[in-house]
């Protein structure tokens, strides 16, 4: 049984989440400013040819993403949640701060790929971590809170990127730094420290061992794929909508609208969740909102377009945090870490499923609309379907063993 006391932990939350800060922080520094890193650092001026590395470079950081998912998911399970956690964000700060002084876009690559390692693990692990140490009612906003501090963090990434790059990416190592000491003071899950040695941690394979199991783990990476469907075709339907601005400012003004509305809506949506006890009924509001908000971006002005962009940030802003809470429930704590890890690398993944299939509507951009209303529409007639079909764990007790 978890005995809560807020001045043993509070130190540990507000750890957490400035590691959550600093990694989307990192999401966003390179797609803030990769024109001018690319031709400070590696004089490469032809638009096409910066484009082309910018994407390669992006996936040399998706890679990183998957592998450090995964490697830290099993680590955590198998030495603890606090113990993988300081030093992923170590290996972030070292490679993030190399970074400004390397002229080689092979190298400068491998350094994305290792920071991408080194924050993977963050949002997942910080989740578990609260929801172990945390009643319930407690964890669900503290998770929140950690999510609202995350966009904070994209949103600084913004704002830093047009004063300079240099200055941008010293302060995410510098700050990666100081937080690596500073989680010296971290306590570790009372959950994890109680499992028995003879437990088995962090197998991966349990995941997909037998039907029931794969079934489980589908279920619940199908909830929080309309979530990378939307990051995936909110930056392409500006290009469809009636507006008579420069796309750069368009996107600029659909970013803040996205963080805004991300911030409500975090908070809100998880203050919700504490106060009904059920995670069933914000999936299927949810759902239905995805449809309808998506649905309508044909009849988009100028004047509606950044109430458009909070409404898309207020859609998206709740689910990742509230997933992933639902995740943790579903997962014993000697596997929890390992399937919360994974299934968050499986989600993110389906944007790169996404993107492809947004890659082919272009090629007839006229069928866009309705290919992307019936993509809606099914991603939400499943999503529905599935969260009816799952267990209410809310109140679910999670110190049990998978």
């Amino acid at each position: 049984m978890i005995t809560y006391n807020y001045h043993k932990y509070t130190l540990t939350i507000i750890l957490l989440c400035v590691g959550y800060y600093i990694d989307f922080y990192d999401l966003t520094i390179f797609s803030a400013s990769y024109t001018d890193i690319i031709q400070d650092l590696f004089h490469i001026y032809d638009k096409t040819e910066i484009q082309l590395l910018y994407l390669k470079i992006t996936n040399f950081h998706n890679a990183g993403i998957i592998v450090g998912g995964v490697m830290f998911g099993i680590l955590g399970d198998k030495f603890g949640r606090s113990t993988v956690i300081r030093y992923s964000i170590l290996l972030y700060s070292i490679s993030i701060t190399l970074s400004c002084y390397i002229h080689s876009s092979p190298m400068f690559c491998f350094l994305r790929f290792l920071s991408g390692v080194g924050l993977a693990t963050e949002f997942a692990t910080s989740s578990v971590l609260i929801s172990e140490m945390l009643p319930k009612d407690i964890a669900v906003k503290s998770i929140a809170w950690l999510y609202f501090c995350g966009i904070l963090g994209g949103m600084s990434a913004t704002l830093l990127s047009m004063v300079s790059w240099n200055i941008m990416f010293l302060f995410g190592g510098v700050g990666g730094i100081i937080l690596y000491i500073a989680r010296k003071k971290l306590f570790e899950s009372p959950l994890f420290l109680e499992i028995p040695p003879s437990a088995k941690k962090g197998n991966p394979l349990i995941l997909f061992s037998n039907i029931p199991n794969l079934v489980k783990a589908l279920k619940l990476v199908l909830l929080i794929a309309p979530f990378y469907f939307l990051i995936s075709i909110m930056f392409i339907f500006p290009n469809f909508m009636n507006l008579n601005t420069a796309l750069s400012k368009t996107i600029h003004t659909l970013l803040i609208g996205f963080f805004i509305g991300n911030l409500v809506s975090t908070i809100t949506w998880n203050y919700y969740i504490s106060y009904i006890k059920s995670f069933r009924s914000f999936f299927i509001i949810n759902s239905i909102a995805f449809i309808i908000i998506l649905g309508s971006f044909s009849f988009v002005s100028q004047g509606s377009f950044f109430v458009y962009a909070l409404f898309l940030g207020a859609l998206g802003g709740g689910l990742p945090s509230i997933w992933i809470q639902l995740v943790a429930k579903h997962y014993g704590t000697n596997q929890r870490n390992t399937a919360t890890n994974i299934l968050y690398v499986l989600g993110r993944g389906s944007g790169i499923i996404f993107n492809l299939l947004i890659s082919t509507w272009l090629i007839h951009p006229n069928n866009l609309g309705i290919y992307s209303i019936i993509t809606t529409i099914i991603l939400a007639v499943i999503s529905i379907i599935v969260i009816l079909n799952t267990k209410n764990v809310y109140l679910s007790d999670i110190d049990y063993l998978s």
